[in-house]
């Protein structure tokens, strides 16, 4: 096949695409064994807020519907493990699919309600479930802890290690991004993003908008789950600040910038938000500050988010190639 043909170049861009995967995923490999314990940590912490943000995308990117309650489910997923350890002595392992289960039935009851609306109203409604969900697991002292939490959440001896720890993390994290982007690679995906495209056409062509709509909720309410559930053995412990307004934020926060219209956009977020929190924080206090103001000039100047420019970009080298100029 000939590279200078459309074709071609579309075949020359899938290619590189799995290079750069497959070579992100060595280099991931062998992070651990050249750097230090915390900066470990801190790859655990990106590979979750990627999850996260992969799971938000769903309804943001894919869907158009604006959550502000997404934080909910993270939570969810995080105390179902908790409790299910600690009070019903159950093995990590089998906590996890056992909280997504659990995950995903709250998440289709509220879905079931949220997806009659749109807009706004979806988005304060979302709001609204969860700081229902945050009351709930802040008051009920003798089940969820209150606002201490629940403490002494270890992992299983056999991914206590930092390194091990990071090995699943990474193991999950991969392998649930796949199953995102078949997901959203699928019909169901590109009819998903017909309805945020021309939601008015959609129903007209006989699309049940609705349903499409509450099964993209339940799905992104159990992927964002699985991520809580990795996050309270990384952490050690789960409050109710992990189901709050303010960590729903940083899902938003993460797709914006990094490009809610590209797949890798939300992972780009993730990556930002994650390591310059961390080195900004070691410069001032005033990180998050810096963090708005880094939002409010992506919002500005690139509109489509850091993957979206890079995209862009992209698409401008292959026509002009295309073109012969």
């Amino acid at each position: 096949m000939n590279k200078d043909t459309p074709e071609g170049l579309r075949s020359a861009a899938r290619s590189w695409k799995r290079w750069i995967v497959l070579a992100s995923f060595l280099i991931a490999l062998i992070l651990p064994h050249l750097l230090p314990h915390y900066y470990i940590h801190l790859l655990d912490l990106f590979l979750i807020g990627s999850l996260f943000a992969l799971s938000y995308n769903i309804l943001l990117g894919n869907t158009g519907l604006l959550s502000f309650g997404h934080a909910a489910y993270f939570g969810l997923g995080a105390y179902s493990v908790a409790l299910l350890m600690q009070k019903a002595g159950i093995h990590y392992f089998l906590a996890i699919p056992i909280s997504l289960t659990i995950t995903g039935l709250i998440a289709s009851i509220i879905g079931y309600f949220c997806s009659r609306v749109v807009a706004m109203s979806f988005a304060i409604l979302t709001l609204a479930f969860g700081e229902l969900l945050f009351t709930i697991a802040s008051k009920w002292y003798t089940f969820t802890g209150g606002d201490d939490g629940i403490q002494s959440v270890f992992p299983p001896s056999i991914i206590a290690s930092s390194a091990r720890f990071y090995y699943f993390t990474l193991i999950i994290v991969t392998l649930a991004s796949i199953g995102i982007w078949r997901i959203l690679h699928s019909p169901f995906g590109y009819t998903l993003q017909c309805i945020r495209d021309n939601r008015p056409r959609s129903e007209s062509i006989g699309i049940n908008v609705r349903h499409y709509q509450w099964v993209a909720f339940i799905i992104s309410g159990i992927f964002a789950g699985l991520a809580g559930s990795i996050f309270v053995t990384f952490n050690w412990t789960v409050a109710p600040t992990d189901i709050g307004w303010v960590k729903g934020g940083e899902p938003i926060v993460m797709t914006i910038v990094g490009g809610q219209y590209v797949f890798g956009g939300p992972i780009i977020g993730a990556a930002i938000l994650t390591f310059f929190q961390f080195f900004v924080g070691q410069i001032t206090l005033y990180w998050a500050l810096v963090i708005g103001i880094v939002l409010a000039l992506v919002v500005r100047f690139l509109p489509g988010g850091i993957g979206g420019y890079i995209q862009e970009r992209w698409a401008v080298r292959r026509q002009t190639l295309s073109s012969g100029v």
